[in-house]
């Protein structure tokens, strides 16, 4: 009898032991879950996104040293619980402001939950989310002129003010005037609220009678995405008037045969000198006491020539605009 105790035993034993091994493995497994959702589907640049982050354990342990880190946002406040007993839940809400750095979106941030089972073993539990995000770039344009109206020999001072009333910035802005050509910034990025102005000038000559003197000016600028964006003026018009110094000036160095110079080499006063003409209406409709002035001016170099005194009181003598 004594022969056949011993291997009984030893047989007994090894059937227990991996029994009590595999019911230890299945205790120690942890069942946590984290799951985030956005108040947002969209949101646009400046708008704020608030997130929850809903922690469960589902198993039979406690989690200890838990703590809950969005990619985006940091570390998210948890109330100043550390563990998460078994079966047990907890919820947790965090903001984010969209900023343009964002862009073109869509804004996918992370939040990952992590901790330790009861054997000091980390675990771990992740969740996302996706917000598409919009944008509006847009730029203003103003011009205005001074003086308006003006005269021959005057300049015309022009103001353009750019601003940018979008809600990202604009870069690589450029200013284009289809009178005056390019004309130079010397800010070339706006940011969201921002503006700049810059001049130009332009010398009335004789050749843009009658007038008026009319342009537009346009700016160009690029999003944050590459996309074009741009402004135009309406159209800046600036009535011309009549010095009347100039006229006499013109006819009497026609008639006194200078060459190159006077009324018939410039189109603008040939336009003035004619009754009917749309210049003719410009000056007021004057024709009557323009012609006499001629007359008067043509028996003065004819009879006594041209005095320079004459002249430049002449020059003094201007029309109402």
């Amino acid at each position: 009898m004594k022969k056949w105790s011993i291997p009984v035993l030893i047989a007994i034993v090894v059937l227990l032991m991996p029994v009590s091994s595999a019911m230890v493995a299945a205790q120690d497994e942890a069942g946590l879950s984290i799951s985030k959702s956005a108040d947002l589907t969209s949101a646009a640049v400046g708008e704020t996104i608030t997130y929850t982050y809903t922690v469960s354990n589902s198993d039979n342990i406690t989690i200890e040293n838990i703590s809950l880190v969005d990619d985006k946002i940091g570390t998210i406040d948890l109330g100043g619980q550390t563990s998460l007993g078994a079966g047990e839940n907890i919820t947790a809400t965090a903001t984010y402001t969209v900023a343009e750095a964002d862009l073109p979106g869509p804004l996918v941030n992370t939040a990952t939950i992590s901790g330790t089972d009861p054997d000091g073993n980390p675990v771990t539990a992740s969740a996302a989310a996706s917000v598409d995000l919009t944008y509006t770039a847009s730029l203003h344009l103003t011009k205005t002129a001074d003086p308006s109206p003006a005269a021959p020999n005057e300049t015309v001072t022009y103001t353009y003010t750019i601003t940018n009333n979008g809600n990202v910035t604009t870069d690589d802005l450029s200013l284009q005037d289809d009178k005056l050509g390019a004309i130079s910034l010397t800010d070339t990025t706006l940011a969201p609220g921002e503006s700049a102005t810059a001049t130009a000038t332009y010398a009335v000559t004789i050749s843009d009678l009658p007038g008026p003197i009319v342009n537009t000016a346009t700016v160009n600028g690029t999003a944050p995405d590459g996309t074009l964006v741009s402004a135009t003026t309406d159209p800046i018009s600036v009535s011309l008037y009549i010095n009347k110094s100039i006229l006499i000036k013109a006819e009497i160095l026609k008639l006194s045969g200078v060459p190159g110079k006077g009324i018939d080499k410039a189109p603008g006063l040939q336009k003035l000198f004619n009754p009917r003409s749309q210049a003719a209406e410009h000056a007021g409709k004057k024709d009557k006491d323009e012609k006499k002035e001629q007359l008067r001016i043509r028996q003065m170099t004819e009879n006594h020539g041209v005095a320079k005194g004459q002249l430049k009181i002449e020059q003094k003598v201007r029309n109402q605009r």
